[in-house]
């Protein structure tokens, strides 16, 4: 019998979630990460700090960080300040960027950048030395008494959606990160980082009932964001378009039209990823919440099948997988917890 992979939640960052956090540690969940994207959520180091005070053993993630939204001697201090109020709990992924950047009307950043990221975050975190992006004198950490950062080192997983990102992730990656949705299957993934390290696969999710269809009203609500979020990547990056069947294909072709037509293009990035992950915005996205793309985009299905498709991501490889309960968020825990968990 495959083995499943290490159950973990993903949640938006907002005033409810350090309750989350809290239940999903009482439910089993082994990590609680919580995303990055300051013009959307709330701070996510705050957020995991009021976690961590109502928590005692659940991990604590922030991902994925973005290079250039912070410098990294302030996310530095961030990380040693939680995991003072959580040692040994703490986690970070960093990644080229996705609303983190889009939102600023920028691109994601070079893959350069990134590999800086996590070498000055490394060396930092160690108390080693590091150059500061706007060059001058090496830096390095120094604390006053009562800042020092709590016990237990701090690993970085590197997220990864194209090959050259992933040999990236292989290369110098604690972990890989990368969602559940990839062309060809996440063995392509994995083989594309190797295997020295975990492959955490992140998802929207939802525990369907028996003979519930995927876009009835409450899964639509739960799981419908990430099938819009889909369809902005493809507006966002059009090279994501590569490799799809070409029903999708056509679907995202008039998608991209309709919201060529609907937004205008000096503001788009203030309006496509209105939501993002947690509530439909737009006619456009509902338009494309259809059971076909449920299934395709988002982690959903009935508890059967839902640990059936578990199994198989663990047979490609997936050594974690991290869930956002959508919707009812409390209710949707416990039923993912009860599908998965036990």
């Amino acid at each position: 019998m495959t083995r499943l992979p290490r159950i973990g939640a993903v949640f938006a960052p907002v005033a409810e979630t350090p309750e989350h956090i809290r239940l999903a540690e009482a439910l089993g969940f082994e990590c609680a990460w919580v995303y990055d994207s300051p013009l959307l959520y709330h701070d996510p180091f705050v957020t995991l700090a009021l976690a961590a005070e109502r928590t005692s053993s659940i991990g604590l993630g922030v991902g994925v960080l973005v290079p250039g939204l912070r410098a990294p001697v302030a996310t530095a201090a961030a990380v040693r300040t939680l995991t003072a109020l959580a040692p040994g709990r703490v986690r970070l992924a960093v990644g080229a960027g996705f609303t983190g950047r889009f939102t600023l009307g920028l691109g994601p950043v070079s893959l350069r950048a990134l590999e800086r990221e996590v070498t000055d975050l490394r060396a930092l975190l160690a108390g080693e030395e590091a150059a500061h992006p706007e060059g001058g004198r090496p830096v390095r950490p120094i604390p006053v008494p009562g800042a020092e950062p709590g016990a237990g080192s701090v690993p970085i997983a590197v997220s990864c959606r194209g090959p050259k990102a992933q040999a990236l992730a292989g290369r110098i990656g604690d972990a890989a990160m990368t969602g559940i949705f990839y062309p060809g299957g996440l063995g392509l993934v994995r083989a594309g980082v190797g295997d020295r390290i975990p492959l955490v696969a992140h998802a929207v999710s939802a525990v369907a009932g028996e003979g519930e269809p995927l876009d009835s009203p409450r899964l639509a609500a739960a799981v419908g964001p990430v099938v819009a979020v889909a369809f902005h990547a493809f507006a966002e990056q059009p090279w994501r378009l590569e490799g799809l069947d070409p029903a999708l294909r056509a679907q995202a072709d008039r998608y991209l039209a309709r919201i060529a037509a609907d937004l205008p293009g000096d503001r788009r990035h203030q309006q496509l990823h209105r939501g993002h992950l947690v509530e439909i915005v737009h006619e456009a996205d509902r338009e494309v919440v259809t059971p076909e793309n449920v299934a395709r985009f988002a982690f959903c299905g009935t508890a059967r099948e839902l640990v059936e498709r578990a199994e198989a991501l663990a047979a490609d490889g997936v050594t974690d997988l991290a869930l956002q309960p959508g919707g009812d968020v409390p209710a949707e825990l416990r039923r993912l917890a009860g599908a998965l968990i036990g």
